[in-house]
């Protein structure tokens, strides 16, 4: 964990907050220290729309300051089994926020969970899980011993948490009272006491249940001439419509939704309509226009809804919405929209995030083949801007689960072409940042919606990737038969440029799996087909490996002339491909050393490293300085080498890499340094 910058991710606190004084008493003398066991955890339990969230955020504002290692927060999504979040995803979620780099998170849940709990241990942090599923999942996501704080609100009572150590908490509908007070604080109490048998009336037809109430507010705050009465006569009335959440007397909140959605203008209307369509739970603006078209003016109608209570702004220009109000806008779109608008739109909002994508992939991988342009049906509006890779590479990650669930929701709606380019435009962003758990999953997607499209060359391009993401996960069967049913499809299309890359992929394989030999002969044949059909990036790509694999076999020699050639070609003019050339520089560097060039490596390693500190790529800078460390040991300098790793280590534990493990052995016993040749892998 970052001791410098620790996580701040709690959402802010209600604006109107009342009751709960017992609950609120109750839940502050549980985060009171209670010695060095397991952390405290307290379940807040109730319907959907009580006030569990609310109350958690209240509360979890009151005790930052308990908690200065941190506060986390994550929305598990548990309104069903379909909707609740994988706890593999809380998990990587979890401890990318806690530092841990996305391209170090393990594979599977056992390691990642591990993980979690070392980065949680004995220290004094928060951990927020809103709208919990089951006790599964809940269990997987409790932290390490220690005196961490874990606050869950769920719909299910969870009761099984108890053996955990867990107290629950039940939050009962509001007392007529607090439901007043509410109206108070929102409307005025110089417009609420005189008609407190008004207020009275609405707090019984909508059961106590804040949500319903805060939604009759706003109305009436957007209608100050209307009077209490006339509002509870209409509610009563709608009373029918959405009795998703009702209390022991079968009160609903529908008909509060319903007037909340009535009293919206027509574009407005149309547009919470719209919102069920997008495949994510949270979207941005640029989202939201993508369903404005003819309806109007994007930020007026957000602004309509948010006042309205239909549309909740949690971050600047990030929106979401309660689960009730989103069944609710689905059931307003499946009636009110005929058939052809309902595609129409759920068509753009797909599209919207491939083309958003497909921005932030021509800035990340600008070299990238892409033989088939998406036909889109209308140009999107509103789509971000990438000054540089840094804004688009975390633009695509803070969009992926949105962007797996677009790519998902096209399969399912039979828009197979669609499907197949929302896989594609993930590339960047598994290439760069690993995401192991969700790679398989994309790429078998791929593979799906290629075969559905009968377009052998995505489906060629897709099977290529399925192996590489089988190779990194360590299945090195899988791996190579998918790529080798890759090869199978690049010959049906005659793609020699397709069939180099597949075969490229299956010499890793084999220089994973024990067959160096075989590797360094396809690898040198592979670089020789490149470059006579003109693909010298690629050959260049092929050479780092190659050059590696020979330091690595006993011959730096061959190893430094490979890399040479390597270097001459992401240096060349033209080249738009600066991560390999550092890569480049620091297999060069170990080959140097490998070969008894002191000089040469140390200055290449130095070199490395300024050039790695540019990109920001902290573990290939500290790969260069563990170079320049074996450089020093052989020189006779060990204040130097102890230098260069103490500087890779903090970078390494930064990163939460296993090699810190390395390097720390290594400065604590001399002897354990290893002869080394060329970078770790």
């Amino acid at each position: 964990m970052h001791e410098s910058v620790p996580p701040r991710q709690l959402p802010p606190p209600p604006r109107v907050f009342v009751g709960r004084d017992a609950e609120l008493a109750e839940l502050i003398e549980l985060a009171e220290p209670a010695g060095e066991g397991a952390a405290r955890l307290a379940v807040l339990t109730g319907p959907g729309g009580v006030g569990k969230t609310a109350l958690v955020r209240r509360l979890a504002h009151d005790l930052i300051p308990r908690f200065p290692a941190g506060q986390l927060y994550v929305d598990l999504q548990g309104f069903s089994t379909s909707t609740a979040l994988d706890p593999g995803e809380a998990l990587g979620r979890l401890l990318r926020a806690l530092g841990m780099p996305a391209d170090q998170v393990p594979a599977s849940i056992g390691e990642q969970s591990a993980c979690y709990r070392s980065l949680t241990a004995g220290r004094p942090v928060m951990i927020v899980l809103d709208n919990a599923f089951s006790v599964g999942q809940v269990r997987t996501l409790l932290p390490g011993a220690g005196p961490a704080l874990v606050l869950v609100t769920s719909r299910q009572r969870l009761a099984g948490l108890v053996a955990d150590g867990g107290v629950v908490v039940e939050l009962r509908p509001w007392t007529v009272d607090h439901a007043v007070a509410l109206l108070e604080q929102t409307l005025g109490p110089e417009r609420v006491r005189p008609q407190r048998a008004d207020a009275v009336d609405l707090a019984h037809i909508c059961g106590g249940l804040p949500i319903a109430l805060a939604v009759v507010a706003a109305r009436l705050a957007a209608r100050p001439k209307m009077p209490l009465s006339r509002a509870a006569v209409e509610l009563a009335e709608e009373g029918d419509r959405l009795r998703v959440l009702h209390d022991a007397e079968g009160v609903s909140v529908a008909g509060s939704l319903d007037l909340s959605y009535q009293g919206l203008g027509a574009p407005a209307q149309a547009v919470y309509r719209r919102l069920s369509a997008l495949p994510a739970r949270e979207y941005g603006s640029g989202t939201i226009a993508a369903l404005t078209d003819a309806a109007g003016d994007g930020e007026a109608v957000v602004d309509l809804l948010i006042q309205a209570n239909l549309l909740e702004e949690v971050a600047a220009g990030r929106f979401t919405q309660h689960d009730l109000l989103v069944l609710h806008a689905r059931q307003r779109f499946d009636a009110d929209d005929p058939p052809g608008e309902r595609d129409r739109v759920h068509r753009a909002g797909l599209e919207w995030y491939l083309a958003a994508a497909a921005g932030a992939d021509q800035v990340l991988t600008p070299y990238r083949r892409r033989p088939y342009p998406y036909p889109f049906a209308a140009v999107p509006p509103s789509l971000p801007s990438f000054p540089g890779r840094e804004a688009a590479l975390r633009w695509l990650g803070d969009e992926r689960p949105a962007l797996i669930a677009a790519g998902a929701k096209a399969l399912e709606r039979g828009r197979y072409e669609l499907a197949w380019h929302l896989s594609d435009v993930l590339w960047p962003l598994l290439l760069l940042e690993k995401h192991y758990r969700d790679r398989i999953g994309i790429e078998e997607r791929g593979v799906a919606a290629a075969r559905r499209w009968k377009n052998v060359w995505a489906e060629a391009e897709s099977r290529k990737r399925l192996g590489i993401a089988h190779a990194e996960a360590g299945r090195p069967a899988e791996a190579e038969a998918e790529l080798r049913r890759a090869l199978e499809r690049y010959r049906q299309v005659d793609d020699p440029v397709g069939l180099l890359d597949a075969e490229e992929r299956i010499a890793s394989v084999y220089r994973d799996t024990g067959r160096e030999g075989a590797a360094i002969e396809m690898y040198a044949r592979i670089v020789a087909a490149n470059r006579t059909a003109g693909e010298s990036r690629r050959a260049g790509v092929t050479l780092i490996r190659l050059g590696a694999l020979l330091c690595r076999t006993g011959a730096p020699g061959e190893a430094v002339a490979r890399l040479l050639e390597a270097r001459e070609i992401f240096r060349g003019p033209g080249s738009a491909d600066p991560y390999n050339r550092e890569r480049t520089e620091i297999a060069l560097a170990g080959a140097y050393l490998a070969l008894g060039d002191l000089d040469a490596a140390a200055a290449t390693a130095t070199g490395a490293v300024a050039g790695m500190r540019r990109l920001g790529s902290r573990f290939e800078q500290a790969q260069a300085l563990e170079v320049l460390a074996r450089a020093a040991d052989l020189r006779g300098d060990p204040a130097r080498a102890r230098r260069h790793r103490t500087r890779a280590l903090v970078l390494y534990d930064d990163l939460g890499s296993s090699r810190a493990r390395v390097l720390r052995a290594e400065l604590s016993d001399p002897d354990a340094v290893g002869a080394g040749g060329g970078p770790p892998d």
